[in-house]
């Protein structure tokens, strides 16, 4: 099989990444899965897809690496996140969906049915 023009970034330990793959076979959406930890979303993706101004949308709240960091009570500066991401992808909101133009952080079915 060739690629599909979806990728899933995943990280086989995330139960939402497994439930976003379950969801997507049960609609049929075909996708590539890419191993976030061994190859995370690249850093121009990252800057064109994070809103600064919702920065906590686009964090894993339960990484290690955001408790050490104290980012429930200050968060970091939009480039100083992506930057931490992309050394220890395990902070960035997982699933990572990308279809084209559409990028989706987080599991979110009705997201998902836009991908259809």
């Amino acid at each position: 099989m060739g690629k599909k023009s979806i990728q899933l970034y995943d990280k086989k330990t995330c139960g939402t990444c497994k439930k976003a793959k379950e969801y997507m076979d049960s609609c049929h959406i075909g996708y590539d899965v890419i191993d976030i930890t061994k190859t995370p979303p690249p850093r121009e993706l990252l800057e064109k897809y994070i809103d600064e101004n919702n920065l906590k949308k686009y964090l894993n709240s339960r990484s290690t690496i955001y408790r050490e960091k104290g980012y429930s009570t200050k968060l970091p500066t939009k480039a100083g996140a992506i930057k931490i991401m992309l050394e220890h992808p395990d902070l960035i909101k997982r699933p990572v969906i990308v279809k084209g133009d559409k990028v989706y952080f987080g599991f979110d079915s009705a997201e998902i049915d836009t991908l259809k």
